[in-house]
């Protein structure tokens, strides 16, 4: 009797070709998860800043500096 062996098409381990349309699935996922948590931080920063100048310093120094300005008005 010879071992089992198991291959890229075994059902225990999936196809190769569903693995890289899974890791794609959950890069985006958490992408998109990733820039929401960004627009709901800046959004409460700008809730508590006490001006523009204020709310830029914090905004630079939480690496948020640079996210589009757009992106803010869909948090």
């Amino acid at each position: 009797m010879q071992p089992e062996r198991l291959s890229s098409t075994s059902p225990r381990f999936g196809t190769t070709r569903h693995a890289a349309e899974d890791f794609a699935q959950a890069r985006l996922h958490a992408e998109t998860t990733e820039l929401l948590h960004q627009r709901q931080a800046a959004k409460r920063v700008a809730e508590r800043s006490h001006d523009a100048v204020d709310c830029r310093e914090l905004l630079s120094m939480l690496g948020l500096a640079n996210l589009p300005a757009s992106t803010a008005l869909h948090a």
